[in-house]
Order: C-alpha cells, then structure tokens, then sequence
C-alpha cells in the first residue's frame, strides 16, 4: 500500500527502528529517537543496496518519489546512483579548484594540517612552519606565469616555461626543486579530480630541460684546494676569513652567527632557525640538541659547545635581551637565537595579504649577504663553506677519527660510530674536537698563521 503525506506525519518513534514502506524501493525509516529518514532500496549488479534520500518532513512524499524515480533511470541506464552520488559530491568539492593558484592554496592547506609522525608515509607528515614556508616560497617562483592559468588545461610545455625563467636567473637547483612541488600539487589535483591528469606525470629532473647556468654542486669554500697551494696556504685564508668576520661592521648578530656558524660546523639553515630552547649552555657539558625535524637524516643531532661557542652564546643574550622568563611571554615559536630584523611585510609585491609567520628566523641570505659585503664571492667563500673548512682542516690535522669528524658534521649515522667506540668514548671523542676546533680557530684568527696542533 502506498505511503500518504497524513500517514508520514503520523508516524511516531518506538521501541525499534521500524520502515513504512511506499513503491518502487521507497520506505520511510523511522528511528527510535523520532527521526524520519527516506531511504530507496535497489539491486545494482547482483547486489542489495540502500541510498538515503533526506530527511522528513525537510523532503516531502512527493520530493522523495521524484528522487526515487530519478535513480530508476540511472538504473536502467547501467547507472549506480550511489557511485554517482559519492562521484558529484568529490566534484562539488573541486569545483572551486580552477587556477593554479587555487589548487596550490588548497595543496598547501592540505601540508599545514598533516599531523603524521616520523613513522608514517612521508606524504602523511606534519611538516613544520619552516617547510610550509619555504613550499610556499618556491611555489610563489612560478605563479606569475601559472597562477592564473586554467589548471585544467595546464600543459608541460608552459611549466616548463615558468621553470626556464626560474633557472635563467642561475638557480638551477631551485628550478628543479620548485619542479618537484609543482608535480605534487598537480598530483593531488588530479587524484582529487581537479584537473584530467598531472601535466608532469612522472617526470624527473633528468627528464625535464631547464635552461640556464648550471647548478653549482660544490659549497665554495677558502679552503678549497688553489693552483700553486702550498703547506698551510687554506689554513691561513681561513684565519683571514676569521679576522674578516670578526671586524665585520653590519649587524652585530649576524656577525655572531657567521662565528657560531664557523664554531659549529652545523649547516647554515640549522643555524639560523636555533631555538633558545634546544640549548644547554649552562650545564656541565654545553650542548645544543637539535630536533629530527631540522635534520635532513630526521633524527635528533647533539652539538657539542665549545668554551668559545658559549661565550659567543652569553654575548648574543646581552645583545638581544632574551631571558626564559621573557620567551615564555612571547607567541609559540618566538625564540629564535637569530630572529629576522626586518619588519613584517604584511602586504606583497601582487598587493595580496603576504602569509609569512609573524615570528621568522634570519634570513637565509643574511649570511651570505654579509660574505659579499666582506668580499667574498660566491666562489670564494659561502655559509655551507664552514663546514667545507671544518672537514677539511679538521682531517689535515687528524684532530680526530675521520668518522667522528663526519659524525660531528651530521653526515654519518652516529649508529655505525657506536659499532666502533663505546657510548662514552663516542661521546668524548666529538666532545674534545669541539673545543680543539674552537682553540683552532683562535690561533689562525689572532696570529694568522699555521700552528701545528697535535690532536
């Protein structure tokens, strides 16, 4: 017997969910908190299944016959009204998803809200604001020429235009990068059905030409082997080096980092972007522990602080005012050793509102800024080149294994380190040649010339 509006009011909650059934699959169920839900039943390849249609009385008996006669005909057409539900709703979803811009904006939403940990699929990772930003930086490198493109119709051929301008200006290995993000943004575009199909499918750096100079694959250091060198001829640029920093008369914090940059040996983005927080230089053994999600190998690295490095240390707290108590004040992420100096930008170049935290870290041209300032070129002397000089001074003078000079630069799995010495020894090696690299330094940059030193 068919349903009738009178009858669908009267119905009443109960003890049960029970059905009361119309024609042609249509039933209204009512639940035993007093909802009333239409749902159709129907056979689809051999199989019993439901689809829901609505709530009563927001869907009236006639609305609900309607539907259900619009999923009558899918059926008969082959049709599987519930796939083509789920499949209109994921394209309502993306809809909006046009312009390159958008689908980047929405990629990078997506980034901002992974909360994996170093166990799960690396896609699936909570990155830090740090990546975030720096994702949103090299994607900003080809929007001009994408961003207002219908993403839908994007070709290879125009990205790769985009990436020919990036890599014209000489930044090769930034071009390939910037590849690399733009193909995981169209990727998830195209899986969400955004867009047909990812225009740079599986492609690779070595399958995509990108014009201009070639990336540089060596961090230029005065170290670095001369024609004509003799005995302790980089040994005694690098004192210059030292004594060129020394007098440098720009920031005094970038000063200091240049010369905890060189104390170090850490790379300059693990540098600059140190947190008071992550440093020990009270205790006994000063240390400085930097968290896996600032490594490249994504496990946790100790810094042995020197004599001179904590002095350097103390000197940087009076320059800048931090204190503990004062940190705690400030916004989460607010104490960093090197905070950027400049004022927030909070319009861009385009006129749109700029995204960049509120609270950065120094520049990552800073440092090298400051080099070019002292008269060094890019293919004198970089901020990657302290360690370029740590490595190298360090094993002319075998002030230690060279596996434990590896293992203080974060280039060996300090695993395989305690295979060949116990965990105190391990610990006292790296501790020593911190301070004989700090004492080091001292000689070349007061007398400039080459000491001798025994490790």
């Amino acid at each position: 017997m068919a349903l009738t509006d009178a009858a669908c009011r009267a119905a009443k909650k109960a003890d049960k969910p029970y059905k009361l059934s119309d024609s042609g699959g249509l039933y209204l169920l009512v639940e035993t908190g007093g909802s009333r839900l239409w749902r159709q039943a129907y056979r689809f390849a051999g199989k019993q299944k439901t689809i829901s249609l609505g709530v009563y009385p927001h869907i009236g008996l006639a609305a609900a016959r309607d539907a259900r006669d619009a999923n009558k005909r899918l059926l008969a057409a082959g049709i599987d009204p519930s796939e083509k539900r789920k499949v209109d709703k994921q394209a309502a979803a993306v809809a909006h998803l046009t312009t390159f811009d958008r689908i980047a904006d929405d990629w990078l939403e997506d980034q901002r809200s992974l909360t994996g940990g170093l166990d799960a699929p690396k896609d699936q990772r909570k990155k830090s604001p740090e990546t975030i930003e720096k994702l949103d930086w090299l994607l900003s490198l080809v929007r001009p020429q994408l961003g207002k493109l219908d993403a839908r119709t994007l070709t290879t051929a125009q990205i790769v235009d985009a990436l020919d301008r990036i890599g014209a200006r000489g930044q090769r290995d930034t071009a390939h990068r910037c590849r690399a993000t733009v193909s995981r943004v169209l990727a998830r575009a195209a899986r969400r059905g955004a867009i047909p199909v990812n225009p740079l499918g599986d492609t690779r750096n070595g399958d995509i030409t990108i014009r201009g100079a070639k990336a540089v694959q060596h961090h230029a250091s005065v170290t670095d082997a001369r024609d004509g060198d003799r005995d302790g001829d980089a040994a005694r640029r690098f004192g210059k080096l030292l004594r060129d920093v020394r007098g440098y008369h720009g920031a005094s914090q970038t000063r200091l980092a240049l010369e905890l940059l060189a104390l170090t040996g850490l790379r300059p983005g693990e540098l600059r972007r140190l947190r008071w927080s992550w440093i020990d230089a009270d205790g006994a053994e000063p240390v400085v522990t930097l968290p896996p999600s600032l490594m490249k190998m994504r496990k946790s690295h100790t810094v042995y602080l020197s004599r001179q490095a904590v002095a350097l240390l103390q000197e940087l707290r009076q320059l800048t005012g931090w204190t503990a108590e004062s940190a705690e004040r400030l916004a989460a992420g607010a104490d960093f050793l090197f905070p950027c100096q400049q004022p927030r930008r909070t319009v861009g170049k385009d006129g749109q509102p700029v995204k960049r935290s509120r609270y950065r870290p120094l520049s990552e041209s800073a440092m090298n800024s400051a080099l070019r300032r002292l008269g060094y070129s890019n293919s004198d002397h970089v901020g990657h080149g302290f360690r370029s000089a740590f490595s190298t001074l360090a094993n002319d003078a075998h002030a230690a294994r060279a596996d434990v000079i590896e293992t203080a630069l974060n280039h060996m799995d300090e695993d395989a380190v305690r295979g060949t010495y116990n965990d105190a020894a391990y610990h006292e090696q790296r501790r020593r040649l911190s301070q004989w690299w700090a004492d080091y330094l001292d000689e070349l940059r007061g007398f400039g010339r080459v000491v001798k030193l025994r490790a």
